[in-house]
């Protein structure tokens, strides 16, 4: 069964919610458990590779790639983890490539930003997850340095990519039991 996923802007942040009809610790699971992690991340028509030391401090690494074969990695790390309530990846896309970040840009300055304050900085990310009848609410809040960061980053279709990569969790979830 496929859900909404609810994108909103504030401050500096994208917040994206969506229901997953699966326990919480199931859904939780799928966030840290390497495996199931590469099955979801990513876009529909994408596939991932996950690599990840999942503790606080510990590093990762996520490829996503495209259908047309074109390579999206994401480093990064781990801040604070509660298990089954919350999660903290500061995630670095500056080896995206060249074309992505010409793409970000160009959202960046029509957002209002000035060229030289472009920056591919890591973002941070919080994920929440609770308890909603039997199943779990995820939120996550994506938080850039700037506005008009965030904006170029909807402009690009963050939102529309995250519903796609929660449409694959909703399949692996309902796979594993969920």
């Amino acid at each position: 069964m496929s859900f909404e996923t609810h994108v909103a802007t504030e401050a500096n942040d994208i917040v994206l919610t969506r229901f997953f009809d699966a326990p919480r610790p199931l859904v939780f699971m799928a966030w840290v458990d390497p495996v199931m992690l590469a099955e979801w991340w990513g876009p529909e028509g994408f596939t991932a590779t996950v690599d990840m030391d999942v503790r606080e401090g510990g590093e990762m690494t996520l490829v996503m790639r495209s259908p047309e074969g074109e390579d999206y990695p994401i480093g990064g790390h781990f801040g604070e983890i509660v298990p089954n309530e919350s999660l903290v990846m500061i995630m670095d896309a500056s080896r995206h490539s060249e074309g992505w970040h010409e793409a970000v840009k160009a959202g960046f300055i029509e957002a209002g930003g000035r060229p030289e304050d472009y920056n591919a900085d890591p973002i941070h990310t919080l994920i929440t997850f609770a308890d909603e009848g039997a199943g779990t609410r995820v939120t996550v809040r994506q938080t850039f340095t700037m506005a008009t960061m965030r904006d170029a980053h909807v402009k690009l279709g963050s939102g529309v990519g995250w519903s796609g990569s929660f449409n694959k969790l909703d399949a692996v979830l309902e796979k594993a039991g969920g």
